[in-house]
């Protein structure tokens, strides 16, 4: 009986590996809840054969042994040693300033834009009341699987890399997030229902319609203009939309829109008017605006005017014909020959002309003024001269700049180009305070350098990439003792004003020669580069370092309950001997403290700032803030280098 119990025994042991399921070695088995779906996978819209696809996590799971042989990939999975192999065959032997990088990169562009324009569409839809009868993005039944977390390596082109979200085994096949999937493989999944089209970006496989990829970079950079375009006329859309806050009604003739103007848009201010509303041919609407009371009208500014025939546009262009434009007048009825106002549509902008209005003006933008304002103060910067274009958008001064040198773009450091922006900013809020400043600055046949300005604050996604080479090349490596540690940066911006920023260590911190002394000096090392990243942006920064295996080593944030960074004015780089520095932080209250040896500043070795700072020779000033109740502000270093050009 004893032996029989134990051959039974045996038996168990020798069959436990061939039962149903996952049977990749160590790894953790778990239970998930998937959506399966009638997915349907494409590459370059040509269907293949594949396996069940679901959704998880929020993310589309795929089996990379069928989408590989569609790619043309070569494919090995080892499922004892779990490495999986794949092989491009030289086809993704490419740097980040290839032209095939560029077409990957410009496809992904486009694609987020056009996600983006469906988002923005959809609010304002659900804003108007309007219903989106369009199907929902996932459809199909939800079911509980069984899968497993087994730790895969993987290796393309037989170097070792990694993927965001790590591999799933199921049903003995290895499955991976697409999304994960698209920057390692320079893939762009477009999704449509339960459509799912592979776009290779004429790398893997060929591109139909375009043999060249040169080709296919020409007609993607002209398409992203354009989407572009679309894109900010879309997001102008919204803001007047939901600022205004108009009401919605059902409107389908032109005489609903009239009652609907008449009734919801019949004042400006406490002014009482009539509207008169005749169309025209391709889209063209004319108003005849009329009001009895002077005094109240003499009451009104030019903004209160510009803004209500907004509002009239708005609700035309939402209510009733999106392609409209407006032209009119807006007249005294006793005198009905002589118009105050005049009106008209160029370029999806309103014009407006004010003939002896008697309004006040005051708060008139005159975008001709502030391009020779420009032109006069800041047409030379860092010896390069620059011209400007500006126009009114909505709420919005849309300005281009134009340097006459590529060296702004090739020599410029990134703290002289954020001050010249700053600069602009200084120049134009004298006039108009709290004007938001949308602005794009173009070189011929190089990348522009587009940016926002708003309430004080710069934004540029093609400054923010070029912060992260900024920090690789300042704090490309950690050093401590005769240990030096490769780091890696990478931005993210979550809100206007949270960035996020992920630090990749070349370490394993599992390693005997890690303790807590590293660790104390990492901790500084990353204030460091927090401070680099407030002093550039005046933002919150949440920072997430990660070691080789992407174990979280620090998690850092500094957020609105710090004092803000300390400012100099004017801003760091070549000045004159003698010129004075003024040191301040936008944090009310706060107490500035410096030093003037390029030492850190401290309770113990610090200045008080009670005035300008004369620099009579090359001078490196660290300065910080407190004030009780808030955490002090991050360290800010200004490096000024004394020349002899006065200009």
């Amino acid at each position: 009986m004893k032996n029989r119990a134990i051959v039974f025994l045996l038996i168990i042991l020798i069959l436990l590996p061939s039962l149903p399921g996952p049977s990749y070695g160590s790894g953790q088995m778990m239970e998930i809840d998937a959506l399966f779906g009638d997915f349907k996978l494409q590459v370059e819209g040509r269907y293949f054969p594949h396996k069940e696809v679901f959704l998880y996590d929020g993310e589309l799971w795929v089996p990379m042994k069928e989408v590989a042989e569609a790619l043309d990939l070569g494919y090995s999975f080892n499922s004892n040693n779990r490495t999986l192999w794949l092989n491009s065959y030289g086809k993704l032997n490419i740097d980040d300033l290839s032209i095939e990088a560029i077409a990957y990169q410009r496809g992904y562009e486009i694609q987020a834009m056009k996600r983006k324009m469906a988002e923005i569409d959809n609010e304002i839809r659900e804003f108007q009341g309007r219903r989106d009868n369009s199907p929902s993005k996932w459809e199909g039944v939800i079911k509980n699987i069984r899968v497993g977390f087994s730790d895969i390596d993987i290796f393309l082109d037989g170097k070792k890399v990694y993927l965001d979200r790590k591999p799933l085994i199921y049903r003995d096949d290895v499955y991976v997030s697409l999304i994960s999937l698209s920057p390692l493989l320079y893939i762009t999944p477009e999704f449509n229902g339960n459509r799912i089209n592979i776009d290779g970006n004429g790398i893997l496989v060929e591109k139909t319609g375009y043999n060249d990829i040169n080709r296919l970079v020409s007609h993607r950079n002209s398409l992203r203009l354009r989407e572009e375009k679309a894109l900010a006329e879309l997001e102008k859309k919204k803001r007047i939309i939901m600022d205004v806050k108009i009401p919605y009604e059902e409107v389908n003739t032109l005489k609903d829109m009239k009652e609907y103007l008449n009734k919801h848009l019949d004042s400006i201010g406490n002014l009482e008017v009539e509207i008169d509303l005749r169309d025209g041919s391709d889209s063209w609407y004319y108003l005849d605006i009329s009001f009895d009371s002077l005094y109240r009208w003499r009451r009104l500014t030019r903004l209160d005017v510009e803004t209500y025939i907004w509002d009239i546009f708005v609700a035309i262009t939402s209510l009733y014909d999106e392609d409209a434009k407006i032209q009119g007048q807006i007249r005294y009825s006793n005198r009905s020959r002589y118009n105050y106002v005049e009106f008209n549509t160029q370029m999806r902008n309103i014009v407006f002309k004010f003939i002896d209005s008697g309004l006040d003006m005051t708060e008139k933008i005159d975008p001709q003024f502030i391009e020779d304002l420009l032109r006069k103060e800041l047409d030379r910067y860092y010896r390069v001269y620059f011209d400007y274009s500006a126009r009114i958008s909505g709420y919005d001064l849309e300005l281009t700049v134009y340097p006459d040198d590529r060296s702004f773009m090739d020599n410029w450091s990134l703290y002289s180009k954020i001050s010249f922006l700053e600069r602009i900013d200084s120049i134009i809020s004298r006039y108009y305070p709290g004007l938001r400043i949308s602005g794009i600055i173009e070189y011929p046949f190089r990348d522009s350098i587009e940016f926002l300005i708003d309430e004080g604050k710069i934004r540029s996604p093609y400054l923010e990439r070029e912060t992260e080479e900024f920090l690789g090349n300042r704090y490309g490596s950690f050093t401590s003792g005769e240990l030096r540690i490769p780091m890696e940066y990478k931005l993210h911006r979550t809100s206007f004003n949270d960035y996020k920023l992920l630090v990749y260590m070349d370490f394993n911190v599992n390693d005997e020669r890690w303790n807590d002394s590293l660790d104390r000096a990492l901790d500084v090392f990353l204030h460091d580069v927090i401070s680099e990243v407030i002093g550039l942006w005046d933002v919150n920064v949440f920072l997430q370092a990660f070691d080789v295996n992407q174990y979280i080593v620090k998690e850092i944030v500094i957020s609105q309950d710090t004092v803000q960074m300390v400012i100099a004015d004017p801003p760091p780089g070549e000045v004159t001997k003698g010129t004075t520095i003024t040191l301040y932080t936008n944090t009310t209250g706060a107490n500035v403290y410096y030093t003037l040896d390029g030492s850190a500043p401290s309770p113990s070795n610090r200045t008080p700032y009670t005035g300008p700072i004369k620099i009579e020779e090359d001078t490196v000033i660290r300065a910080y803030a407190t004030k009780e109740g808030m955490n002090d502000s991050p360290i800010s270093s200004f490096e000024y280098k004394v020349v002899d050009d006065e200009e």
